[in-house]
């Protein structure tokens, strides 16, 4: 059988400062390229932070279903960014690989976690793997995408260019749950130094807080 891959998606649809307009519309987008994924053996844990909006959201648009290999759990809500948000779902996962997905973001193209499988089938000693992934500045949905490139320093990696095996000992309990987030990038590199640089991923950020709201 192949190995499982799951996506870790913390969801909090009210408003907040610096957070992403229209939320509701992207969490569609980002639901969406989860569902055109090729690679079959996958799971989407969708972590409710203390927002009963994105329960009902869910289940109005018939998105939780064991056919659309969705998961969806209510936590109370946390202080803004916390990592246990994702440090829930991290624990819940079933998949041998974990990556992840906000709920304002989305996958380019539909064999995004393919190429990460295929970086780890290729790469069988690496216990994580980082690519570069694209910016959406406008939109304008026909203005190319910004690919920006990824680097293992301080602000040059978040959680939209790596993916890693489910692993002993690495948390998000205590980091802050912001996707740049360089606490939990250094302690999994300091834990676990067999990595390795893949192309052809298609993680597209579209908020950055103060400067992308695509």
């Amino acid at each position: 059988m192949s190995k499982k891959i799951t996506i870790i998606m913390p969801c909090f649809l009210g408003e907040y400062a610096g957070g992403a307009k229209d939320r509701a519309l992207k969490l569609n987008r980002a639901i969406q390229s989860f569902l055109r994924q090729d690679y079959p053996n996958k799971e989407l844990i969708i972590v409710a932070d203390g927002c009963h909006t994105t329960i009902d959201f869910i289940e109005k648009n018939n998105y939780k279903s064991e056919q659309n290999n969705i998961k969806v759990h209510f936590i109370e809500k946390q202080e803004l960014f916390s990592g246990r948000v994702r440090d829930f779902g991290l624990k819940i996962a079933d998949g041998d690989y974990i990556t992840y997905l906000d709920s304002d973001d989305f996958y380019k193209e539909n064999n995004h976690l393919s190429v990460i499988v295929s970086g780890f089938n290729s790469n069988p000693d690496c216990d994580w793997l980082y690519f570069n992934d694209y910016i959406k500045y406008f939109h304008v949905d026909h203005l190319p995408l910004t690919e920006r490139e990824v680097d293992l320093k301080y602000g040059m990696i978040g959680t939209s260019q790596i993916a890693h095996k489910k692993l002993e000992g690495i948390t998000w309990e205590g980091k802050n749950g912001y996707g740049h987030d360089f606490h939990f990038i250094s302690s999994l590199m300091a834990i676990y130094p067999k990595t390795k640089k893949i192309s052809g991923c298609s993680y597209v950020v579209c908020h950055i807080p103060n400067s992308v709201d695509s």
